[in-house]
């Protein structure tokens, strides 16, 4: 059985390829390509697979993760966000903070 695992970071992009049969990893590295993220990762699975002289086809699992929300999360360099609601819905914002007496409730009466 082969499984595929891809990371997808800011500046790396990285490929294990585990096959369980032989008991064999192959890996591969690639820089990520900011403008397309899934350019890098479709690149390195294709790659990874020719090292591994396999098809693509033959891949039984595909496992995929990022550090790049993380990142951004951390180092505080994402997009600034601003969030909108209607009337009648600010209570959105609160659910949201977890300010609310009964979070999952929708027929509470609200103090404020």
């Amino acid at each position: 059985m082969l499984r595929v695992g891809v990371d997808v970071g800011g500046t790396f992009t990285d490929v294990v390829l585990w096959d369980a049969d032989a008991r064999q990893a192959t890996v591969y590295k690639l820089p990520s390509t900011p403008d397309d993220l899934a350019d890098a990762a479709r690149r390195d699975v294709e790659t990874v697979a020719t090292m591994a002289v396999r098809g693509l086809s033959e891949f039984a699992q595909v496992f995929h993760g990022t550090t790049l929300a993380t990142n951004i999360v951390l180092e505080r360099c994402g997009a600034r966000v601003g969030f909108l609601t209607t009337e009648g819905f600010r209570d959105v914002l609160h659910a949201a903070r977890h300010k609310k007496p009964h979070a999952f409730s929708l027929f509470q009466d609200l103090p404020w």
